[in-house]
């Protein structure tokens, strides 16, 4: 959260390549952590670097994804981004079960830092800088550019719809395995009901773009958001290994069609010199979500059981869709004539400036 306003900045100014190797470095550091110190304020640690690599990588592959599409390009790169994002997600959950059933939490962890080692030299073949022409951008500027990005049309519009699902999202990362573990299912099947969520995701992302085609945006967001909100509560009521995989491909539905979307709207709602501090406050609004959402449903379930959690999620999502319906109309359509100006840099004299 409190890096990445900072990390959009950051990938405006020097480029993504820079910001993804730091990421997998982090990465790589954090799993030879979780392997080899195994104690809990370690493991805190690990996880925070892994948060922190997670934020910058997000923002530097986003921003990439723009820069190398159109207007008219957009929506199916974010939809091709994000499958194959979902495609190592139903790899890893398998594999982390599987190794984890056979051969413990420690192997597990090592595949983390062993897989960062031929991660690193792809980071560095990124490209330094966005490809969009734009005029200058420095780290210090980053704070003074929040304001005019939140007045641009349809940006509250989308990070409201990615608080939400995040908080949404953050209840199944979190509790959903617990749950699965009470209702008695072993390590690897946990893996395999994790693994069809993402499975659920790579299908609908395949279809993003003709289904933006034929519903536009604000239909597609208001009915993942709904099919998210009855996934979540009817969670609960399943205890079998097979419902449990098939509403977790539904829950991977919706989440597969949010998740791109917001990417793509969010993009679209600011100018191209913009676009890495805009990603970089739509993630630091997710872990804002992140962060609140397992403390609320952490503190329900201590109070009641598990399963509550679950219900009051989804309960709060259904309440949600009155207000997404009424700030999605809009979305996607011409956005207004002219839009607000960058506010002007004023940095040091003879210091250089760049423009690409």
């Amino acid at each position: 959260l409190l890096i990445a306003l900072h990390a959009g900045a950051l990938v405006d100014e020097r480029g993504p390549a820079l910001v993804t190797q730091a990421a997998v470095i982090l990465y790589a550091v954090a799993g030879v952590m979780l392997t080899a110190l195994h104690a809990v304020w370690p493991a805190a640690a690990a996880y925070a670097l892994m948060g922190i690599a997670n934020i910058g990588w997000a923002v530097a592959s986003q921003a990439v994804v723009a820069a190398a599409s159109t207007p008219a390009t957009r929506v199916r790169n974010y939809g091709y981004y994000s499958l194959w994002n979902s495609a190592g997600a139903v790899v890893g959950p398998v594999i982390g079960g599987f190794v984890t059933g056979h051969f413990g939490y420690r192997t597990a962890f090592a595949l983390v830092w062993v897989l960062m080692i031929p991660s690193l030299p792809i980071a560095g073949r990124l490209p330094g800088a966005s490809a969009a022409p734009r005029r200058p951008l420095s780290l210090a500027m980053a704070p003074r550019l929040v304001q005019t990005i939140l007045r641009e049309r349809g940006v509250g519009a989308v990070l409201f719809i990615s608080f939400v699902v995040v908080c949404a999202q953050t209840l199944q990362q979190t509790f959903y395995p617990l749950y699965l573990n009470t209702v008695g299912l072993s390590p690897t099947l946990i893996g395999i009901v994790i693994a069809a969520i993402s499975l659920g995701s790579m299908v609908v992302r395949s279809l993003l773009s003709r289904g933006v085609d034929r519903f536009g945006y604000a239909g597609l967001l208001n009915g993942a958001t709904a099919l998210l909100a009855v996934t979540l509560g009817i969670i609960p009521l399943l205890r079998q290994f097979w419902p449990l995989v098939a509403v977790s491909a539904l829950m991977g539905a919706s989440l597969g069609f949010t998740q791109p979307l917001t990417m793509s709207l969010m993009v679209e709602s600011v100018a191209a010199e913009l676009c890495g501090v805009a990603l970089g406050i739509r993630q630091g609004v997710q872990r804002l979500g992140a962060i609140l959402s397992p403390m609320v449903f952490g503190v329900v379930t201590a109070a009641f059981r598990i399963e509550w959690a679950f219900f009051l999620g989804s309960a709060a999502l259904l309440g949600a869709v009155p207000i997404v319906a009424s700030v999605t109309g809009h979305l996607g359509s011409p956005p207004r004539p002219g839009q607000a100006p960058l506010p002007a840099s004023n940095p040091s004299p003879g210091a250089p400036s760049r423009s690409d």
